[in-house]
């Protein structure tokens, strides 16, 4: 594997080794004598890893990097509303066939209507109760181009008709001092109260992770309460990448329990850690307690552990709690040179969050792009058109079995791999599920009484404009799989490696689409680039993300 794919993979041993240098003089757990600001730790962040953050958290610390402000002004031209559906070739992607099931899109593009261009709905969520289903998006509209009180990029919409309608909701509400920036994701308990997750700068300038409540079906939301740990006036914290899931206590089986995890770095005035937190709640969302699957010291020499993508499932049957994450790690205690190994991880507990298992590995990866930018592995759409990627593990249940897919290259293409254990994430067996000259990325899993269900972006080999569909393959037994077309019409990338959105970042088309099940249907919402916008700036038009829903 080329150094350089590994640095676009994230690679923070550079980050390790770099603070290490500048800020404790060498490779031991030595007292610095002058202690970095913040700003300091943000620069250093970004000159390592800013790149690879999720756009939220890549805006926020570059905000803590230039001191709080940025020179550039607001536009103030109005967009027009686009035209739905106009503007991109019919036709099935290679790999999936059929006419696709029904499309509903989930924003409202008329309210895009304040900020020049900053059209992005993407990064999709779903929480359903009943006949109320709400979806969470990434929504750069509510900003300026410098955040301010006002801003907040976590969006939803809502539907009271089981997703045949939706309603959009503009943005979550902040809480004073706090910021949200994006990376929905959301849940729903056995009560019907539904939970969105979101990145939020907090008051002292870090990134923390923040849990707003619903008790209306997804119409209105609380202010997020934050369920990170702390916020330290003088070290940074950097949170990113968070999910959430709830499910039944494993000691009272009539509660219900909700857990957020993510991945996060610390860097304090004597030292630096890198962890996977877990979050806990058992009173709906109002009060958490944090604790940590794995932490670890990035001042122990050259060796260096970070987590990446976290995702949290519970076991329906006893409460046991799952927490599985993309790792990358170098064994390198005496500074000799070790091999940055990426894997994908899981750990247990069974005592609802308080404390966890050593990490089992599922399978070691390789980055999942299948071309190397500036910006990491992507995967290249068209001129000017990219799809950044990653290998975020997703997990569903199966009967007595438990799955976990993720993306990964194979013969210069991106496919789908799964994993199964029945022995409670103990051992794997690990299989491709696609392959061919065409190309799949950021899978979703869920399972129920039909079966394992497993959403996907397929795309299409066609040059030079590469053409997007939605997909899910259906297994009744795990084993053999059936691809059905989701989307009712295929769609293109869009403009972002210059970005046409002043505040997303390059090659960004969301990390993530969405696929829960109630038991009874199955609910999928993805970002979709087939509506137009024209302005000024493109007379002719260009394709804009928008955020559209099927269910069965």
């Amino acid at each position: 594997m080329r150094q350089r794919t590994i640095l676009a993979a994230l690679v923070i041993t550079v980050l390790a080794i770099a603070l290490v240098a500048q800020f404790s003089g060498g490779g031991s757990a030595a007292t610095k004598v002058d202690q970095p600001s913040k700003q300091e730790l943000a620069r250093k962040l970004l000159e390592t890893k800013g790149v690879q953050l999720t756009p939220a958290a890549r805006g926020f610390v570059t905000r803590v990097a230039g001191g709080g402000e940025r020179a550039a002004e607001p536009e103030g031209a109005e967009t027009p509303s686009p035209k739905a559906g106009a503007g991109t070739t019919g036709g099935a992607a290679a790999g999936v066939q059929g006419p696709g099931l029904p499309n509903v899109r989930v924003n409202d593009p008329a309210r895009d209507r304040h900020q020049q261009d900053q059209t992005t709905q993407s990064e999709t969520t779903i929480a359903v109760a009943g006949r109320n289903v709400a979806v969470g998006y990434n929504d750069s509209q509510h900003s300026l181009l410098a955040t301010t009180q006002g801003t907040s990029l976590s969006g939803y919409s809502w539907s009271r008709d089981g997703g045949r309608t939706f309603h959009d909701g503009g943005a979550l509400p902040n809480r004073p001092g706090y910021v949200n920036l994006g990376d929905p994701w959301m849940t729903s308990d056995r009560a019907g109260r539904m939970y969105y997750a979101t990145l939020a700068a907090t008051p002292n300038f870090n990134l923390g992770v923040s849990v707003a409540r619903s008790t209306n079906g997804g119409r209105s939301w609380s202010a997020p309460v934050q369920v990170s740990p702390g916020d330290p006036p003088v070290d940074f914290y950097v949170g990113d990448k968070e999910a959430m899931t709830a499910g039944r206590d494993p000691e009272r089986p009539g509660r219900d329990v909700l857990y957020v995890a993510w991945d996060d770095l610390f860097f304090s005035a004597t030292d630096i850690l890198s962890g996977l937190p877990v979050a806990r709640s058992t009173d709906g969302g109002r009060t958490w307690t944090v604790a940590y699957a794995a932490r670890h010291s990035l001042l122990e020499g050259c060796s260096f552990t970070q987590y990446l993508g976290a995702q949290p499932i519970v076991d329906p049957a006893n409460g046991t709690l799952y927490v599985a994450a993309e790792r990358f790690q170098v064994d390198d205690p005496q500074c000799q040179g070790a091999e940055v190994v990426i894997s994908e991880v899981i750990f247990k507990s069974a005592d609802g969050g308080r404390t966890f298992g050593p990490a089992v590995k599922i399978a070691d990866i390789v980055p999942a792009g299948t071309a190397e930018t500036v910006a990491g592995p992507a995967i290249l759409l068209g001129p000017g058109k990219a799809m950044r990627t990653a290998e975020f593990p997703v997990l569903a249940f199966l009967r007595d079995a438990l799955y976990v897919a993720w993306n990964e290259p194979r013969g210069g293409h991106s496919h789908l791999r799964l994993a199964r254990s029945t022995d409670e994430g103990a051992s794997w067996s690990v299989r491709w599920l696609t392959g061919g000259n065409a190309d799949e990325a950021q899978p979703a899993l869920s399972g129920d009484r039909e079966g394992l269900h497993v959403l996907y972006y397929s795309i299409a080999p066609t040059r030079p404009n590469r053409l997007l569909d939605v997909a899910v393959l259906d297994s009744t037994d795990g084993s053999t799989f059936r691809a059905r077309r989701v989307t009712n019409r295929s769609f293109p990338g869009v403009l972002n490696i210059q970005q046409f959105d002043p505040l997303i970042a390059p090659y960004y088309m969301g990390d993530y689409i969405a696929n829960v099940s109630d038991g009874r249907r199955q609910y999928f919402a993805w970002g979709d680039n087939r509506d137009r916008v024209r302005n000024w700036l493109y007379p002719t038009g260009r394709h804009d993300p928008n955020v559209y829903f099927a269910r069965r």
